[in-house]
């Protein structure tokens, strides 16, 4: 029975995982296992564990226990018998027991002794696996930190090097928050530089990691500039350490660090950071100047080269060409709806986007290549011995890289890029011309479609100062009244009845003669002068429906809608205005969007319309099947029409397919409960088609062509002219 009680409890007590647990336990089972009152254990002259007494044990009594008396006294419980028996080792450490009524047996004092031997050889080896695990953990971090040390030293070690070499400062501040970051596992890392002027606006020099933490950053960086000394605190979610960054003695930033969990565990990363500000603060001062380097040579935006170091590199570039080598191309580059970005989100994340683009940028050239910013949302690329065939394939590259998504202010930014490319091997030829010639096919580019390549021809210049005259002719044309409207009539297919006219705009220039909207309106549209020339036509059309609903109530208004009139700030404000002044209902108005310009910027696109909704006009998608919108984005619009385009009932005789895709918008719009109009009705064979495939409005030179506002009335009024029309 003894040896199962000693086993029982060597068992219990070997379980436990620390000296605390396994002395709470063998006070209690030693006390139970003899029927006493109360236990303790006396260790190194103290009282580690106490069992059984009402209140604070006797510790002068279980002392005197343990040093030979047999008796004590306890509070509530009188005066027990008490054995002590020792634990082992050379202090004088015990078990002890106490119980009322009679003395312990020597059976119960061997077993007790068994007991005090077994604990005190538990405690012992609790100890030494505790200093071994100790051990064992101090070492693993010893390796630890030496590898980080190794990792540092190398890091460092590389961008002296850069530094002595007179390596391109953005590539040295790169190494700088990419050594960092990749040190620092898990953080983002960022160099903010004060830029001149009287608020000292922090820039972003360099960054590397994937979190957007620019505000706790900019902070962070002004208060480590602003104290002199690295700063490391707990902030959003995470820790943040900045480390103040010199020039001549002078502060020029900070360095900063965003890292996960509390500040407490990163007390050696902050010193590891502050090593690499200490890099940074070298290699501007050995580039004498931040405003030196920055402003005299480089973009401080995206540490690219600016236009004036671009040009004296292509100058000497092009002055070492010969006829034998490759030929040295110019890619003009210029990013598509960057403006909506500053406009939606500010120029914060416009900056940050155009840090992003030039990364990218690098990423697509080759390292002896030259890329640079040239201001704006224009980027440049000098390929180096390649001809245009090669300039074309990087040309391309560079459109899929920025078509990717960007993560910015905390969402993902879709824009595009416009890349003209000039290529010359004549060592006479000035970089100024090159640079010009890529910028005028990049323009080229931009006119016939955002997303595209296109290749410099001799042709463009005329081109160009054409396109320019031509801006000049439509401010004129704006300010002398040289634009009038025509009127198409919209025709209910089912009985031929006139329902609406479309307001089209017409230019006769004195000079030139008719010109076509395909040919002004885009220059309108670029230079910014549709906003005033669209306003101009809604409020004379407005003006015209509103007379002739006198005598024709329920004729309806469409006007045609840019979509730089859609995204204006106080577009609704100006629609409600003239049709106020007309005295033209709201509910009387279509506005036409082309579908491309609705897919372009959707967002936007959306809100403007639900804007506009709420005026009481009404919407409608123009030349739809051209967008490629969605069923499902089609069904976020608040659009009432679809009128579709006429390349889809163009041929005399429609065909099968034809007909099939016209059937699907029909149907489809009818599901949606939109109403559908055809474009371009030419015959009267596509306009019996289009009447047996449910079509419920359509236009067309068939039925009626654009007519001059004094005619108009006439032919509203002649049910005839619309059931056999002329052709």
């Amino acid at each position: 029975m003894l040896t199962y009680l000693l086993t029982e409890y060597f068992t219990a007590v070997n379980a436990a995982a620390d000296e605390a647990s396994a002395i709470t336990g063998a006070v209690e089972r030693a006390a139970e296992m003899v029927e006493a009152e109360v236990g303790a254990v006396v260790r190194e002259g103290k009282v580690s564990e106490a069992y059984g007494f009402s209140g604070a044990p006797p510790e002068a009594g279980l002392l005197a226990v343990a040093a030979g008396e047999s008796l004590l006294d306890v509070a509530g419980l009188g005066e027990l018998y008490a054995v002590a028996s020792p634990l082992g080792g050379e202090n004088a450490d015990a078990l002890i027991v106490g119980r009322a009524g009679e003395p312990f047996i020597p059976e119960e004092r061997q077993m007790l002794q068994g007991m005090a031997q077994v604990l005190g050889l538990a405690l012992r080896s609790i100890r030494v696996l505790a200093a071994e695990r100790h051990l064992r953990e101090e070492k693993e971090r010893q390796a630890t930190t030496a590898q980080t040390r190794q990792r540092l030293v190398e890091s460092l070690l590389t961008i002296q090097r850069a530094i002595s070499a007179r390596r391109p400062l953005p590539e040295i501040l790169d190494a700088v928050t990419g050594g960092a970051a990749e040190l620092l596992a898990g953080a983002t890392v960022s160099l903010l530089l004060a830029e001149g002027g009287p608020d000292r606006r922090l820039s972003v020099a360099s960054t590397c990691g994937g979190a957007d933490g620019r505000p706790l950053y900019d902070s962070a960086a002004r208060a480590a500039m602003s104290g002199g000394a690295v700063l490391i605190r707990s902030d959003g979610g995470g820790t943040v350490i900045a480390a103040p960054v010199r020039v001549t003695g002078e502060m020029a930033g900070s360095l900063v660090a965003h890292l996960p969990g509390g500040a407490e565990k990163y007390a050696e990363q902050r010193d590891q950071l502050a090593a690499f500000a200490q890099q940074v603060s070298l290699a501007l001062t050995d580039a004498r100047t931040v405003e030196a380097v920055r402003e005299a040579h480089h973009d401080p935006l995206t540490g690219l080269p600016n236009r004036a170091l671009f040009l004296k590199i292509l100058n000497r570039v092009l002055a070492s060409r010969n006829t034998d080598g490759d030929p040295t191309s110019v890619l003009f580059i210029d990013l598509d709806r960057f403006k909506t970005v500053n406009d939606s989100l500010g120029h914060e994340a416009g900056d940050q986007l155009l840090a992003l683009v030039a990364r990218r940028l690098r990423a697509c050239v080759r390292a002896s290549d030259t890329t640079a910013r040239l201001g704006g949302d224009e980027f440049a690329a000098l390929l180096h011995d390649s001809p245009t065939g090669t300039a074309v394939v990087v040309g391309e590259r560079i459109i899929a890289a920025i078509k990717e998504p960007f993560r910015v202010a905390g969402r993902e930014i879709f824009i595009g890029a416009s890349i003209g490319i000039a290529t010359s091997r004549d060592s006479a030829e000035r970089s100024e011309a090159l640079l010009h010639n890529a910028d005028l096919a990049m323009y080229r580019a931009k006119r016939d479609g955002a997303g595209r390549v296109l290749v410099y021809e001799p042709y463009m210049q005329s081109e160009a100062l054409d396109h320019l005259s031509l801006r000049g002719d439509l401010q004129r044309a704006l300010r002398e009244g040289e634009f009038r409207l025509q009127y198409q009539p919209l025709i209910r297919l089912s009985d031929l009845a006139p329902t609406g006219v479309e307001a089209l705009i017409r230019w006769h220039s004195p000079t030139r003669g008719f010109v076509s909207p395909v040919d002004f309106i885009p220059i309108a549209e670029e230079f910014g002068l549709i906003v005033d020339i669209g306003q101009w036509a809604l409020e004379t059309s407005a003006k015209q429906v509103a007379l002739w609903r006198r005598d024709f109530p329920d004729l309806g208004l469409n006007v045609n809608v840019s979509g730089h009139q859609l995204v204006h700030p106080r577009f609704a404000d100006a629609v409600m205005r003239a049709l106020a002044i007309a005295g033209l209902p709201s509910s009387a108005v279509t506005l036409e969007l082309t579908e491309s310009v609705l897919m372009s910027e959707p967002d936007l696109g959306k809100a403007a319309l639900h804007a506009l909704r709420g005026l009481g006009v009404q919407l409608s998608i123009d030349d739809f099947g051209t967008g490629y919108s969605s069923l499902a984005y089609l069904r976020e619009l608040p659009v009432d029409e679809l009128k579709i385009d006429r390349a889809f009932i163009a041929r005399a005789e429609l065909t099968g397919e034809d007909l099939a895709l016209v059937r699907t918008i029909v149907e489809l719009a009818q599901i949606l409960g939109l109403r559908t109009v055809a474009e371009g009705i030419e015959n009267a064979n596509q306009l019996a088609a289009l009447r047996r495939l449910g079509c419920a409005y359509g236009q067309g030179y068939h039925l009626c062509r654009p007519t001059d506002p004094s005619d108009l009335p006439a032919r509203l009024a002649g049910e005839q002219i619309f059931t056999h029309p002329r052709t």
